[in-house]
C-alpha cells in the first residue's frame, strides 16, 4: 500500500509527530502481550493470511484489546485507505497497527465468515489521526528477524543482508526498503531518513492497497 498518498501523509505524519512529542502527547492504555507477536508477509502472530475477520480479530483482541478504530465493510475504493483489490474492505486499527479485510461480494452478518478474508496490514501510519513513524499502543511487533519500528538503517540491513533492497523516491523525497520482492508477496516499509541511524517508521505486507 506504499502508494504516493501513503507516504505524503506519513511524511507530514512524522513532522507532526515530532511536534506533538516536543509538546507532550495524551497517555493510551494498552494491554501488555505474553510476548511479542511476530509480524511477516504470512500474516500476524498465529493469525495468516486469507483468515475470516473474526477469527483475526478476536486473536489480536486477546493480545492487545479492543481496536481503536473499525470502518466496518465499505467500497474498496477508500479515500483514506487506497484502492483494494475486491468490492468491499474493512479496516480495523490499533493505534497505527492497521488490518485490512477484503471481500470479493457484498458482505452481510450471515455470510462475512465465507466471503471475508484478512488481505494485508499497515504497522507504523495511523490513518484516523492521519500520523506516521509513531506506535501508540506501544506493541513493540517485529519481524523474525527482530527488526520493529524504530529499528535502524544498520540493523535492519545486519538482519537481511542481500535480501534487502533499498530505493529513493526522488518525487516524495522517502527512503523505501524491500524484504523478498521476488516473491509475489513480502515485506515493504519506509525509513526516516538516508543516514545509517535512520529508523524504520514503516513495515507493511505487499500487496496492499492502493499498491506497490
Amino acid at each position: 500500500m506504499a502508494h504516493n498518498r501513503l507516504v505524503g501523509w506519513l511524511v507530514r505524519g512524522l513532522v507532526a509527530a515530532a511536534l506533538l512529542g516536543a509538546c507532550g502527547g495524551s497517555e493510551q492504555s494498552t494491554i501488555e502481550p505474553a510476548a511479542p507477536l511476530v509480524i511477516g508477509s504470512g500474516g500476524i502472530g498465529a493469525s495468516e493470511i486469507g483468515e475470516p475477520p473474526a477469527a483475526v480479530i478476536d486473536e489480536l483482541v486477546g493480545w492487545i484489546g479492543g481496536p481503536d478504530t473499525d470502518s466496518q465493510w465499505i467500497g474498496a475504493d477508500s479515500d483514506l485507505y487506497g484502492k483494494c483489490p475486491a468490492e468491499e474492505l474493512r479496516a480495523v486499527g490499533w493505534g497505527s497497527l492497521y488490518l485490512f479485510f477484503t471481500a470479493d461480494e457484498e458482505v452481510t452478518p450471515d455470510n462475512e465468515h465465507i466471503v471475508g478474508r484478512f488481505f494485508t496490514y499497515s504497522y507504523g501510519y495511523d490513518f484516523s489521526r492521519n500520523e506516521g513513524g509513531t506506535d501508540p499502543r506501544e506493541l513493540g511487533f517485529t519481524t523474525a528477524a527482530g527488526v520493529g519500528l524504530g529499528s535502524t538503517r544498520s540493523e535492519l540491513r545486519l538482519a537481511y543482508g542481500d535480501d534487502l533492497v533499498e530505493t529513493y523516491d526522488a518525487e516524495t523525497d522517502t527512503w523505501m526498503w524491500d524484504v523478498g520482492a521476488s516473491s509475489p508477496e513480502y515485506l515493504h516499509g519506509l525509513l526516516s531518513g538516508p543516514d545509517a541511524d535512520a529508523t524504520v517508521v514503516l513495515i507493511e505486507r505487499v500487496p496492499g492497497c492502493g499498491g506497490v
